[in-house]
């Protein structure tokens, strides 16, 4: 690997985000190994299955894995739509956690067909958890920039930052249709 500042894709899909993922695991490695990055995550949407074909592709190419999923968090008081999450485990405990979360939104908390997040799971499964706030769906970073917002989505903004342990807002081309939050 080279001393320089290197690139990172923190935000992936692969073939296992059956909605929106194209990348196979294999390709996405080799392609990460071959421009020298240190590590590659692999956060596919709702779901670990292509977790463990990760870690070993990775760590058998050189790369450093990262663990993670993109999160559907549900929809609270004024809000219409459920927005979106990206999580990245830190550590076994994050690990379980992330597992407990996906399992819960899957099994208890289906909205509009979409395995959605309780804010209250998340409080009690943060612990190992890096949140990414950004994107084209995710309300939950957009909302917390302006220092004049106030009540709940203030609250909740301080809490992700509080209770995870890490959080990073991304961002983004400002104008771009993609990157305009709904």
């Amino acid at each position: 690997m080279t001393s320089s500042p290197s690139f990172v894709h923190l935000r992936t899909h692969t073939e296992y985000s059956v909605v929106d993922g194209m990348l196979r695991v294999d390709d996405m490695v080799a392609a990460a190994a071959a421009d020298e990055q240190p590590a590659l995550a692999i956060t596919d949407l709702s779901n670990l299955f292509g977790a463990i074909k990760f870690y070993g592709a990775a760590r058998g190419k050189g790369v450093q894995p990262l663990i993670g999923a993109d999160l559907w968090l549900e929809a609270e008081g004024d809000e219409k739509q459920p927005s979106r999450l990206l999580l990245l485990v830190q550590n076994r405990t994050g690990y379980l956690n992330l597992c407990e979360l996906i399992s819960h939104a899957w099994t208890e908390n289906l909205q509009r067909h979409q395995a959605c997040v309780a804010w209250p799971q998340l409080a009690k499964h943060g612990d190992g958890l890096i949140a990414l706030s950004g994107a084209t769906w995710a309300r939950s970073g957009w909302r917390c920039w302006p220092v004049m917002r106030r009540g709940p989505r203030r609250r909740r903004c301080g809490w992700l930052r509080c209770s995870l342990g890490a959080s990073i807002s991304n961002c983004s081309v400002p104008g771009k249709p993609a990157t305009r939050p709904r």
